[in-house]
């Protein structure tokens, strides 16, 4: 009579470490976790932007801002509040739109870099390199330190994918 034996611990480590390869180091691990955690981000964004449709939520949300007392001392704030509160039902649409279709771009990202997949590679250089300059003129006009964190987070991304990606590859470890 055949009968079926579960994987030992040995041969389920063996088939961890096979997934867990060279292929998939734990910066490429890190760079899908952190499109993950963009994508989620982003889902989130568009879930309180198609929220905020309803006009009672968003108007109760306008109050709110206007309310807190820190906020009314800086002009900054102050012009960010009270352009969110101008803001109509046809910019929350194209806002949550916008951020659920970045929110897939980035998942696709991230499951991709986490399976080893080296098409994902590519298309993480190609978008990230194409909105560098966008990040470099919005650093320009108004400079932040975050902004400065972020355009250095991804100028580092698009440097150490593309060394990845110079390096030839076996035929076994192609996505």
């Amino acid at each position: 009579m055949y009968r079926v034996h579960s994987p030992s611990r040995c041969q389920r480590r063996a088939r961890l470490n096979e997934v867990a390869s060279p292929r998939r180091s734990r910066v490429l691990l890190a760079i899908a976790l952190f499109k993950l955690a963009k994508s989620v981000a982003c889902i989130a964004l568009a879930a309180m932007a198609f929220h905020l449709l309803q006009p009672d939520v968003a108007e109760h949300v306008g109050r709110w801002l206007e309310s807190l007392t820190w906020a009314t001392r800086h002009g900054v704030v102050m012009r960010a509040i009270q352009s969110f509160v101008d803001l109509g039902p046809q910019q929350f649409r194209v806002f949550g739109a916008a951020a659920l279709t970045y929110a897939a771009l980035y998942a696709v990202q991230g499951i991709g870099l986490w399976l080893g997949k080296r098409w994902a590679e590519y298309l993480i250089v190609i978008e990230t390199g194409l909105l560098l300059p966008v990040e470099v003129w919005e650093l320009q006009h108004r400079f932040s330190l975050f902004k400065l964190g972020v355009l250095l987070v991804n100028i580092a991304i698009v440097v150490y994918l593309i060394r990845v990606l110079r390096k030839p590859r076996t035929q076994a470890t192609h996505g």
